[in-house]
């Protein structure tokens, strides 16, 4: 069953795992990270997803209770689950914010200025945290990036821990929404004991009493595209990247049934292209997952997509992966995550041969 791996999810934890990426600072000091006493505005990347909108809401409670003056803000319009999943617990989501020229900011669950709103370039950008592998915002003043979680908010909750700041009940169903959201309702493969452990302390304080229940009806609403032309649901969770002098992007495409494949594969590549040529890619992918089959079915345009994808994605000698070359796709199983393999094995494949 799709959720069968939520059951008894942290029974019997371990205690929470000390993580030393930076001790502890003094209560006394009112600049505890050095950020000045100028506004902060904390937000995501483009087209958010849960966490990207979560994880800005949770950081920015992080800063005000350590006194800086700081506000939550997104860089897109919510999708559906989040907008549920807000709405379910009376919570107000964050106005949307179209440029970042000059402001102080704290980027939260992406790295990538591609990823980022307008003006980020012009910014003075105070920390990343997240939960990917670092990418083209190397210039930051501090990073959060190290720690192994399936979420942002993950990370984010041991900041709250490390810092001795009390997770609210508000809190808490922040930072749960997104690490359900990011990790597939803690899907093996898309999380870790960190994410268990941190869902098991925070599943009461939050006020939820049937985990398994809730998660569900988060991912009926994440897979719902009614209404959605298939170029809004290509677009609907896609992530842009910079890599080695490519320019691609990764769209992410659920179904629910596994007769619906073949369709959304055809429709996808219909829409693909326009796609391509709005944004000035060079390739870009797009991974249809099918929780029925627990498969991902891979499609690839663009100039050398094809190559590149044979050689990131077939042979990858990856334990209890495999993958095969179809008509046009690769299929693997069992579906794969876009942050733990899609994308860094691409990336490598990319510095291989980049652009001279």
């Amino acid at each position: 069953m799709k959720f069968n791996y939520l059951r008894n999810f942290a029974l019997g934890a371990v205690a929470l795992c000390s993580l030393a990426s930076c001790e502890k600072e003094d209560d006394s000091n009112s600049d505890p990270f050095n950020f000045g006493d100028s506004k902060i505005v904390v937000i995501g990347h483009k087209v958010p997803d849960t966490d990207a909108v979560t994880s800005a809401m949770a950081y920015a409670i992080f800063l005000r209770s350590l006194g800086y003056d700081c506000e939550a803000r997104v860089a897109g319009a919510l999708n559906k689950e989040t907008m549920f999943a807000l709405d379910t617990f009376g919570i107000k989501a964050p106005e949307l914010l179209t440029s970042a020229d000059n402001l102080n900011v704290v980027i939260v669950d992406h790295s990538e200025y591609a990823q980022s709103v307008n003006g980020m370039r012009n910014a003075n950008i105070l920390r990343v945290v997240d939960n990917h592998l670092l990418g083209s915002m190397t210039d930051a003043a501090s990073y959060d990036t190290t720690r192994s979680a399936g979420s942002t908010c993950t990370i984010i909750y041991y900041d709250f821990k490390e810092m001795d700041v009390t997770i609210t009940k508000e809190t808490a169903q922040l930072l749960l929404l997104g690490i359900l959201s990011d990790t597939g309702g803690l899907k093996p493969t898309k999380s870790n004991s960190k994410d268990s452990v941190v869902v098991n302390d925070l599943v009461s304080v939050a006020g939820i009493t049937d985990l398994a229940a809730f998660y569900t009806r988060m991912s009926e609403f994440a897979d719902s595209y009614d209404g959605m032309t298939d170029a809004e649901i290509l677009a609907s969770d896609i992530k842009d990247y910079e890599r080695a002098g490519y320019k691609y992007s990764v769209a992410n495409v659920d179904v629910d049934r596994d007769d619906y494949l073949e369709d959304m594969r055809n429709r996808m590549l219909a829409v693909m292209p326009d796609y391509m040529k709005k944004n000035n890619l060079d390739f870009m992918l797009c991974k249809i997952d099918a929780d029925t089959l627990d498969c991902s079915n891979l499609l690839y345009m663009g100039e050398n997509a094809e190559k590149f994808a044979d050689a990131a994605f077939l042979n990858m000698g990856i334990e209890d992966v495999t993958s095969e070359k179809k008509d046009g796709y690769i299929y693997m199983t069992p579906h794969v995550s876009r942050k733990v393999i899609i994308v860094p094995r691409l990336n490598d494949v990319l510095d291989a041969n980049a652009k001279e």
